[in-house]
């Protein structure tokens, strides 16, 4: 037997309500009565109902009013509405749907008809509650692990006042990746990257490859050795489609020099602030990935 709900019956009409109540009573159900659609509105605030009937010509305010309210309250929750009329022109149907309602039922009332539309709606309001806790439970756990993640992602020195990034994930998890590492002389590596996909599987990647980045920048390890390992790593683990577009740049900071590794994104610019020019490098090298580790060579740059 499904779960009782709880009907919000507006109508002008006291014959019309009570044999709406009596009806869905019958059935198992508790009743809330609303005179007009500014009670309705009242009514539902006060009584969170799981289902409206709704009459559409009513006194104070009309059904079709009363519907707009109430869908605005809602916001992404699920209340069916269903409208009683005995309009029967399309256009007044077609109203009733604009509006927000769900359905409508026209008078006189068949009752067997009334029981399968509650039915109906009442498995699709369980439905829809059933959704929305899966999706907080989802959000939660994303949130736990994002933490996880950016623990180990986002371990170096991001925040040093010589560094300024920017990124608009679309999701929680994405393949976007920023890495920016000092090395035991005293330079700097920083990668960005771009995994192929959206959530939380572009995302797996860049845990073993924040990991080798942060781990052989640390021991002072070349941009080609610390590119080779990544490269190896992520063409064993990750399946085919699956791959990081990336840039990775070394930085000398004391001869002042740079070392720039591209491969598979878009052309990249350099800014010279003593000459207050631009510089424009493009990919030489595909995506970390693709590639075996025989066949992986890497092609850097060197900038002065």
């Amino acid at each position: 037997m499904s779960r009782a709900l709880k009907v919000l019956i507006a109508d002008d009409s006291e014959t019309d309500r009570i044999i709406l109540r009596t009806i869905v009573q019958k059935e198992g159900h508790d009743v809330i009565l609303a005179k007009n659609g500014k009670e309705a509105v009242s009514h539902f605030q006060q009584y969170k109902p799981d289902l409206i009937l709704l009459d559409v010509l009513m006194p104070v305010m009309d059904g079709h009013e009363a519907a707009r309210q109430i869908k605005r309250l809602l916001g992404d929750d699920l209340v069916p509405i269903i409208f009683l009329t005995s309009l029967q022109d399309a256009d007044s149907l077609a109203t009733c749907l604009e509006v927000g309602g769900d359905d409508f039922l026209s008078k006189p009332y068949n009752r067997v008809i009334l029981k399968a539309k509650i039915m109906a709606f009442g498995r699709m309001r369980v439905m829809h509650e059933k959704l929305q806790a899966h999706n907080r439970q989802m959000l939660i756990e994303q949130q736990v692990a994002k933490t996880i993640f950016d623990n180990v992602a986002h371990s170096g020195c991001l925040t040093l006042d010589n560094i300024r990034f920017s990124l608009s994930p679309l999701s929680v998890f994405n393949g976007d990746t920023v890495l920016a590492e000092r090395k035991p002389d005293g330079g700097i590596h920083l990668f960005l990257g771009d995994f192929t996909g959206h959530g939380l599987p572009a995302a797996i990647g860049a845990m073993p490859l924040a990991e080798i980045f942060y781990g052989m920048t640390a021991k002072g390890f070349s941009v080609d050795e610390v590119l080779r390992e990544i490269n190896s790593r992520l063409q064993s683990i990750l399946p085919i489609g699956v791959f990081c577009c990336g840039c990775f740049v070394e930085l000398n900071l004391f001869e002042k020099k740079a070392r720039i590794w591209l491969g598979g994104l878009p052309d990249i610019v350099m800014y010279r602030s003593k000459t207050n020019e631009f510089e424009t490098i493009s990919s030489s090298n595909l995506p970390l990935g693709v590639l075996a580790s025989h066949k992986f060579s890497p092609s850097i740059i060197e900038l002065p």
